[in-house]
């Protein structure tokens, strides 16, 4: 398969969160609008392959590509999977290269993570579908897969920058420091990947900030009436880490926030608020300093989707949304462009979805 890893968004629901192979052939196109029906034509098999292409005058950028049903696109490039993938996640890396998640969308295919050269070449399987990380500046992914003990580093050409076995899961990675996720009992982990260095932090990281200083954590509290969701923020340079702000509630409350990423400069904190029958995410913003809720709640305030990110100008964001009326059941699909005060455009047209018993998959996945 031409591919084939949070979160959290990353923005994916969890009740869905090798050596270089050889490639399908890809083409490079102009970008077509997309049909108002999925493909359907079933996949010749379930290898880890991706396509060639011919070179393109264009390389990805988080701010531009997307998976539309099989294909990765950018600009006008179109990089064609393997007949029949559907990508649940996808990143761009410093190169301009891909990590993609996915799986086939006939059979029973098992979801996979790899990592993409920018002309759609697979370059490192990353094994079963599990968790990954991506830095800030695109040079790093850390990885696990969904069956191993062991996390690993790697450059955006596939190369491992390092590796080590835990229990623990991925966090975040930022610079040459990687950041393992661990409960109560264990605690989380700083890794410094040049001298394999390490250093006990607060159980639950799942977010660091572009600069190192600040950590998010997000955890589950099971209560006699219902589970809570709990996120907090703690100061990473300072003495016993203390909490600048902890807020919890119903994990199923519109109004409940589970972080999963910082935006570029470190202000908010970008994640869901909660994930409905049909499978896709409130998308919710948060002011770090405060708490604030930017963007995200109920009513009006939900904004139904399934992947997003907040730009580098930390005042608008990208979306797959459901543009579905009423919002469950899912059945439609749309690329949008958005600022905080949610006045949106469109950026690719609205798309019909296929669900089948009860599950949606979206067909727009945006860059994470």
């Amino acid at each position: 398969m031409a591919i084939v890893a949070l979160t959290v968004p990353g923005l994916l629901s969890a009740r869905g969160s090798a050596p270089p192979v050889p490639a399908l052939p890809t083409a490079t196109a102009s970008l077509p609008s997309p049909s108002g029906s999925a493909a359907t034509s079933p996949p010749t098999g379930h290898s880890s392959t991706a396509p060639t292409t011919t070179p393109s005058p264009t390389v990805a950028t988080r701010a531009d590509a997307y998976a539309l049903d099989d294909t990765i696109r950018f600009g006008d490039t179109v990089l064609h999977l393997e007949k029949g993938t559907v990508v649940e996640s996808l990143a761009v890396l410093s190169n301009g290269g891909f990590v993609v998640q996915s799986h086939l969308s006939t059979g029973s295919s098992q979801s996979e993570m790899e990592i993409l050269s920018p002309a759609g070449r697979t370059v490192r399987t990353l094994g079963a579908s599990g968790a990954y990380a991506v830095s800030p500046d695109g040079t790093r992914v850390l990885a696990k897969d969904g069956t191993g003990s062991t996390l690993v580093v790697y450059a955006p050409n596939g190369a491992v920058v390092g590796q080590r076995r835990d229990a623990r899961e991925v966090g975040a990675i930022v610079g040459d420091t990687a950041y393992l996720n661990g409960g109560p009992s264990e605690g989380s982990l700083a890794w410094d990947l040049a001298t394999g260095a390490t250093s006990l932090l607060p159980p639950h990281v799942v977010a660091v900030s572009p600069d190192g200083t600040r950590a998010a954590l997000g955890w589950m509290v099971t209560t006699d009436v219902q589970d809570e969701a709990c996120w907090a923020v703690v100061d990473l340079g300072r003495p016993a880490f203390p909490t600048t702000i902890q807020k919890c509630g119903p994990g199923e409350n519109p109004t409940m926030f589970m972080p999963t990423a910082f935006s570029s400069r470190g202000t908010y904190l970008v994640g869901s608020n909660y994930v409905d029958g049909g499978f896709w995410f409130s998308a919710g913003v948060v002011r770090v300093s405060d708490g604030t809720v930017v963007l995200g709640g109920n009513g009006d305030a939900v904004v139904s989707g399934w992947t997003w990110h907040l730009d580098d100008d930390e005042s608008t964001f990208v979306i797959s949304r459901n543009t579905s009326k009423p919002v469950p059941p899912a059945t439609r699909n749309a690329l949008q462009h958005c600022s905080l005060a949610l006045a949106c455009t469109a950026v690719q047209p609205e798309v019909q979805l296929r669900g089948k018993g009860g599950f949606t998959e979206p067909r727009y996945v945006v860059s994470r």
